[in-house]
């Protein structure tokens, strides 16, 4: 079990014309290792950003293969998967949107455990087209720094 939270740095090219910036990330994920080296991992989350009169804002419920390799009390990992997401684009007060959409993801990162806790870093790149939202792409970097517990 852990939590998540660090930017979003949107990457699409759509976003780009609309000035937005690196935004903010937040997860809570559990998961299940099978053995030191393989595991699956589930999260549910929020992540935003804004530009010139904009906000689009996601809440992904994303599943994953990890796929770890445990050397002494750091474990480097590797993940990919994907999820639902719901997102959401305000352009000003008048005009909202939302789609549900299929979006991938991979990620690579780290983890230093302490007995039961972990401290650790992950990098993410997350592949989205927002289909109900003129087609947006909402794809870009997620870094997140993270605590957790074991079972």
């Amino acid at each position: 079990f852990g939590v998540s939270g660090g930017v979003y740095a949107p990457a699409g090219t759509d976003l780009d014309s609309d000035n937005a910036k690196t935004g903010f990330v937040g997860l809570v994920s559990g998961g299940y290792m099978f053995n030191p080296f393989f595991g699956l991992q589930t999260d549910l989350g929020y992540f935003e950003t804004s530009g010139n009169d904009l906000k689009v804002s996601a809440i992904p419920l994303a599943f994953s293969l990890k796929l770890a390799v445990p050397i002494a009390f750091v474990e480097p990992y590797v993940l990919g998967g994907g999820g639902v997401y719901f997102s959401k684009l305000k352009r000003d007060e008048f005009s909202d949107a939302s789609s549900t959409d299929f979006g991938a993801h991979a990620a690579g990162g780290v983890n230093f455990i302490f007995g039961k806790f972990q401290v650790g870093a992950e990098a993410r790149y997350i592949w989205l087209q927002a289909s109900d939202i003129d087609d947006l792409t909402i794809e870009g970097f997620q870094v997140m720094g993270s605590l957790g517990m074991r079972f």
